[in-house]
């Protein structure tokens, strides 16, 4: 039998997000708004990829562009606006196969979360008004993927729930290993639960539009 382990995900310092600590969170509720694979193709080296979202924090826009000329700071530039201000941005490196974009909502806390991810690395953002900027709530460089090679995936499942799973995405054996992501609006933060291992491919059960 294996033991489910709720933790409160929050910042300890710049560029680290665990700190281990027990609690209880109410259920959420995740579907999908946006899904856009193979980002990378959609973004040419002089057009940008855009997509503005209406959250109750306001408009969210995410634009991701080409750098003309990658240099140390990466490949391709992101950029996050709420209305007219920027919230965010930071710069990514080029990669083998690609991003992929999710614009999520939790329908049970009326809050939207954005999922930038590669095979190396997936992110969670939100929109945080007490702090007035973006927060990364997950970062999958943070967890223990618990399988050889594990890639990294940030999806909402066909039962409402969200995962960042870790898996061989060229092998097809039951070796997914998953997370349980939940908001929890008290702490005004992510809490997950380890599920351990042995689950079939995430793409069998995620959400699509």
């Amino acid at each position: 039998m294996k033991l489910w382990h709720k933790f409160l995900m929050v910042p300890l310092m710049a560029g680290t997000i665990l700190g281990m600590q027990p609690q209880a969170t109410e259920a959420s509720s995740f579907a999908l708004i946006k899904y856009q694979a193979n980002l990378t193709a959609q973004i040419s080296k002089t057009q940008a990829w855009k997509e503005t979202f209406t959250t109750p924090d306001g408009k969210i826009s995410v634009q991701i562009r080409s750098m003309l000329a990658a240099d140390d700071k990466g490949r391709y530039h992101v950029i996050i606006w709420r209305d007219n201000d920027r919230v965010h941005e930071e710069y990514l490196p080029e990669v083998t196969y690609g991003y992929w974009f999710r614009a999520v909502r939790d329908e049970e806390n009326d809050k939207t979360f954005f999922v930038i991810a590669s095979r190396e690395q997936a992110k969670l953002y939100g929109y945080d008004a007490a702090a007035g900027k973006m927060q990364v709530y997950v970062d999958s460089r943070n967890f223990h993927s618990g399988v050889p090679r594990g890639e990294a995936n940030i999806t909402p499942l066909t039962d409402g729930s969200l995962v960042l799973s870790f898996e061989n995405f060229d092998n097809v054996e039951p070796k997914s290993h998953r997370y349980d992501l939940e908001w929890d609006a008290e702490s005004n933060w992510v809490t997950y639960t380890d599920l351990g291992t042995g689950f079939q491919p995430v793409m069998r059960e995620m959400q699509y539009p």
